[in-house]
């Protein structure tokens, strides 16, 4: 779901007030606190922890979770299908239609959209200058991995940039980066390390490498890959 919002960001009190105030109550009451003060749409039965979230609309669907010390700010849209879960340290950050940046860009839309069941670890750097998509109960794992949706064009001398899509029951392992306009395939492993790019037409396998290429084929009878839970115990 990708929608462009004329909104501009909740006066910066305001999350920071959700923040400092909310430090006494718990995950819910942290939400709730969200929804009085940005007006932004959390069920009730989700949870925030301790981290800020500046966007201009935010969706947060039943069951999910954002853990401590996670940053969202300058995003057009958050949005959090069911059993979603951001864990902690995580830096996701975007530009709105107002920077004099990608002011060519007319139908770029800063915004994350995460799909049911899926996750976001902890301590890695989300671009979402772009839109930054991830299919249901996918995960990027590990540690410090990075998704980033633009980057300079040397030829013209500007900043670009293109979407990237995660597609599902994938798996984003440790310190992966996954430049823009990027597509990973469904049922597909990034190895740890490896550098992701482009829109391969196959499904599956593991990628590995600098750039990644398909290196393994891999059981997608898996139960990781078969799944209908975001949990992996």
């Amino acid at each position: 779901m990708q929608i462009r919002t004329t909104n501009s960001l909740p006066a910066r009190w305001r999350p920071l007030a959700a923040v400092v105030i909310g430090s006494i109550f718990g995950g819910r009451g942290r939400a709730t606190l969200y929804r009085m003060l940005c007006r932004y749409s959390i069920a009730h039965d989700a949870t925030i922890g301790l981290s800020l979230i500046s966007a201009s609309r935010v969706d947060i669907a039943s069951r999910c979770r954002v853990g401590h010390f996670s940053f969202v700010r300058n995003v057009e849209h958050l949005s959090l299908a069911s059993e979603c879960r951001i864990g902690t340290f995580n830096w996701i950050f975007g530009m709105l239609p107002s920077s004099r940046h990608f002011a060519e860009e007319t139908d770029r839309v800063s915004a994350l959209v995460m799909h049911q069941g899926s996750s976001i670890t902890s301590r890695h750097i989300v671009d979402c200058t772009n839109t930054v998509t991830i299919g249901a109960f996918s995960t990027v794992a590990g540690f410090y991995s990075q998704i980033l949706t633009h980057g300079i064009d040397i030829g013209n001398n500007r900043q670009v940039s293109s979407p990237v899509t995660v597609g599902k029951h994938a798996m984003i392992g440790t310190r992966a980066v996954i430049l823009k306009g990027a597509h990973v395939p469904d049922r597909a492993v990034v190895g740890a390390g490896s550098v992701f790019r482009g829109t391969p037409d196959s499904t599956g396998g593991l990628w590995s490498g600098v750039p990644a290429r398909r290196v393994l084929d891999l059981d997608q009878s898996s139960p990781y890959f078969t799944r209908r839970d975001g949990h992996v115990s």
